[in-house]
């Protein structure tokens, strides 16, 4: 939280937004809801590992806690069960994670980690009573690797994929974006945004998150004006992001 300024006799304070990680905040839909069955049949895999994909901000870490919670209701007492960058996993690690950890979690898998580390964490885990939940925006077979041996093992890891949203999607993630940042919202406000906006997750997060920083900025609740504002804002940054 940042210092309180005082806007018009009011402070205001500008309170980071909670990210609701719960699976009674998970809403399933038709673009997501084969992933979060995918999720729930654990333990009952048919492999040891399990690929989530999708766009950005499509919700492939809260089904990654969702699993999580799914196996901690499992166990006598709470163990820990990391979640790891795929970039963090490297020959020096690979060994220390696998003997420390009986469950794991890694995202934003792609074709920049270290293949010789994951063909190891690949072999490591692929005996009974290990599992990895892998996310990425791509499914393995997409991914430009290298090392054959790691190419193929990962090929014939299940993926789930997780689609772009539908309206009822959309509406559900404007609402809990807002509710993150303990913002209420009228439906005028929520039709705007869903008659104006760019369809996707990513984008709909980003817009929340203008929307949020320009409403705080001013001191003023959330309005067509600032909405229109933040859209002029992003739709500026993806300009600029082309250039470069």
């Amino acid at each position: 939280m940042t210092n309180p300024s005082n806007k018009n006799g009011q402070y205001m304070f500008n309170f980071l937004p909670q990210n609701f990680l719960g699976e009674e905040d998970f809403m399933v839909t038709t673009c997501n809801q084969n992933a979060y069955m995918a999720v729930k049949m654990w333990p009952e895999w048919q492999h040891f590992s399990l690929n989530i994909f999708g766009p950005k901000s499509s919700g492939k870490s809260h089904l990654a806690h969702i699993w999580i919670s799914t196996i901690q209701n499992t166990l006598p007492r709470p163990i820990q069960i990391p979640i790891l960058s795929s970039h963090s996993i490297n020959m020096k690690n690979v060994n220390k994670i696998t003997n420390e950890h009986q469950y794991l979690v890694i995202e934003d898998l792609d074709s920049n980690i270290n293949e010789e580390a994951f063909f190891h964490l690949y072999n490591n885990y692929n005996v009974p009573g290990r599992f990895i939940l892998f996310t990425s925006e791509l499914p393995p077979s997409k991914l430009a690797l290298k090392l054959p041996d790691l190419r193929s093992r990962l090929n014939i890891i299940p993926t789930v994929e997780i689609m772009q949203p539908n309206d009822e999607m959309l509406i559900a993630l404007i609402a809990k974006q807002f509710n993150d940042r303990q913002i209420i919202i009228t439906q005028e406000i929520l039709d705007y945004i869903l008659n104006h906006s760019e369809r996707s997750f990513d984008f709909i997060t980003k817009l929340i998150a203008e929307i949020d920083e320009i409403s705080w900025t001013y001191g003023r609740a959330v309005s067509i004006p600032i909405i229109k504002e933040a859209l002029q804002n992003l739709t500026q940054n993806q300009q600029l992001e082309l250039f470069i």
